[in-house]
């Protein structure tokens, strides 16, 4: 009878086990920041919908529309909380943008010759005259400013860092949760690498042996709580779009 109860209590645990770990992981669904939804991914975990990135401050970086993994609005890079350039989708070769400079609208173009070589090209003042229609204004001292093209250059080929569940969870209070979970007293330095999708899914997780210096059981343990408790990071945004990302960490504290 003692042998039976155990047996079912085993199987509970397992069950509540399973059953977090299915919610924590559809829940990562979408992502609640400030009480709203956004950062959606569909069942087939493609981007959808209104997508934020941010800084490691939690300060607003980028935000964009997402239809089936494509971005089809334009983007819009923040600097201090204000936006501060907008990159239009491209037409042909050629894409255009707003730079906003001493609080002023600037309209550019640019075309990419190379992998690091940029032909940037600054119309004039942007001008709205009504609702649906702009103007250029034009200005040859700005036209040829090279400070102006370097500035917009910078915004051309802004990076922005993964950060972990978007800021909502430290990755400190990751590790607090994984390592009270693990049956294993661990007391020393860990090395992981992640490789982060396109979507922010964690793709693989390694904990490189030759830096390392796990049992086979330890090893084991952090591969299956790391694979199943680690939430969606803010994948890499590499100039105008979400590239894969091999990040490296490199744990020292003291796991008790």
């Amino acid at each position: 009878m003692k042998t039976k109860q155990k047996y079912n209590l085993k199987i509970l645990i397992s069950i509540v086990f399973i059953i977090g770990i299915y919610s924590f992981g559809y829940s990562q669904k979408e992502i609640v920041k400030n009480g709203i939804k956004i950062n959606k991914l569909d069942n087939k975990n493609k981007k959808q919908g209104s997508w934020f990135f941010f800084d490691e401050f939690g300060d607003m970086s980028l935000s964009c529309y997402y239809k089936n993994d494509s971005i089809i609005d334009p983007i819009i890079f923040y600097k201090n909380q204000d936006s501060t350039f907008i990159r239009y989708p491209k037409v042909n070769k050629t894409e255009i943008f707003l730079l906003k400079s001493n609080k002023k609208w600037i309209v550019g173009s640019f075309e990419k010759l190379k992998k690091d070589s940029l032909n940037i090209k600054i119309l004039g003042f942007y001008k709205k005259i009504s609702q649906d229609s702009i103007d250029i204004e034009e200005n040859n001292s700005l036209s040829n400013s090279i400070e102006i093209k370097n500035e917009a250059s910078l915004w051309i080929k802004k990076e922005i860092k993964p950060i972990y569940m978007f800021g909502n969870e430290t990755l400190n209070e990751f590790y607090f949760r994984v390592f009270n979970s693990s049956k294993y007293l661990l007391n020393k330095k860990i090395y992981i690498d992640l490789i982060i999708n396109e979507s922010g899914g964690v793709e693989k997780i390694t904990f490189p042996r030759l830096q390392n210096n796990l049992s086979f059981n330890e090893e084991n343990e952090l591969d299956f709580l790391f694979h199943n408790m680690m939430g969606r990071w803010q994948p890499y945004f590499s100039e105008n779009k979400t590239v894969k990302f091999l990040k490296h960490i490199e744990l020292g504290l003291k796991l008790k």
